[in-house]
């Protein structure tokens, strides 16, 4: 099924929306994987105002003027595009939702040298996808602090 969807820059009005979507979908996926104690399961509106105060921006997905995912990215020194926290409403995956988020964040810096994220260690299905969408492991990885070891991944422009 493909559902019909819009993008747009996160307000502060969508973060317990998008919160709620996250921990629903860490919970789900994640938690199994590491524990429920995830750093992601922990976050407040507070702490996204934070981070984009801290110069990340919260790309959403709509479907049906409801958030269906978000993932949150910033531009790193190198050039590159960071993404991270992906997540998609466990209502709705499996409809490419969370595909469509990454291509959209990916067409919308097209001067970025690449795109780099990080993911669980553990986290075989969500590494797979990315492997699909051209994403390689670097080699690279570090402990998050309360959370998982995870490995850093990069895809660089054609």
């Amino acid at each position: 099924m493909s559902v019909s969807l819009t993008f747009r820059l996160a307000t502060p009005e969508d973060y317990p929306a998008l919160l709620d979507i996250q921990r629903r979908a860490y919970l789900l996926k994640e938690a199994p994987l590491y524990g429920d104690d995830l750093p992601p399961l922990k976050e407040t509106p507070a702490t996204l105002a934070a981070e984009v105060a801290d110069g990340k921006q919260i790309l959403l997905a709509e479907c049906d003027g409801r958030v269906a995912g978000s993932l949150r990215f910033k531009p790193l020194d190198d050039g590159a595009i960071y993404w991270c926290r992906l997540s998609v409403d466990p209502d709705l995956q499996g409809n490419g939702i969370g595909q469509r988020l990454v291509a959209e964040v990916e067409s919308r810096h097209p001067n970025a040298l690449g795109f780099v994220l990080d993911c669980g260690k553990h986290s075989d299905e969500n590494r797979h996808i990315y492997t699909k969408a051209g994403y390689r492991e670097t080699g690279e990885g570090f402990q998050v602090p309360g959370g998982p070891y995870v490995l850093v991944m990069r895809k660089d422009k054609a």
